[in-house]
């Protein structure tokens, strides 16, 4: 039994030894190459020629604000978010464009044929 414990004992403290030396191996390890262009890729690099794309200028001229790499970053996020919504609601959008044509529809209907539906009521000749 004593060398059971002896046995135990070893393991135990050569595991409590080597614990904190996989956190440094595990960062010391090399990244592949995919995952250093992802990297850089998220990083907020700004691409050349940033202060005169046209559509940052003309989202920048209607919230009248500086050219500034902060406001560069704003208007990639809002054109992402634009971007998504387009995706993301193609039904609500398509919905919302098949009611546009049935009011349109109605109205047209209701001005080629205005006369014959006006209120008449009974009794008058």
């Amino acid at each position: 039994m004593k060398k059971m414990e002896k046995i135990v004992a070893i393991v135990l403290a050569a595991g409590f030894l080597l614990a904190p030396c996989t956190t440094v191996w595990a960062s010391n390890r090399q990244m592949s190459p995919v995952h250093l262009r992802r990297l850089q890729a998220q990083r907020s690099t700004l691409p050349l020629g940033w202060r005169y794309e046209a559509g940052y200028t003309l989202w920048r001229m209607n919230r009248n604000l500086p050219a500034n790499q902060v406001t560069y970053m704003r208007y990639r996020n809002d054109r992402a978010w634009h971007y998504n919504m387009r995706q993301n609601h193609r039904g609500e959008e398509l919905l919302l464009n098949t009611i546009d044509w049935t009011v349109e529809e109605i109205a047209s209907f209701m001005h080629r044929y205005q006369e014959l539906l006006r209120f008449h009521p009974a009794g008058i000749e």
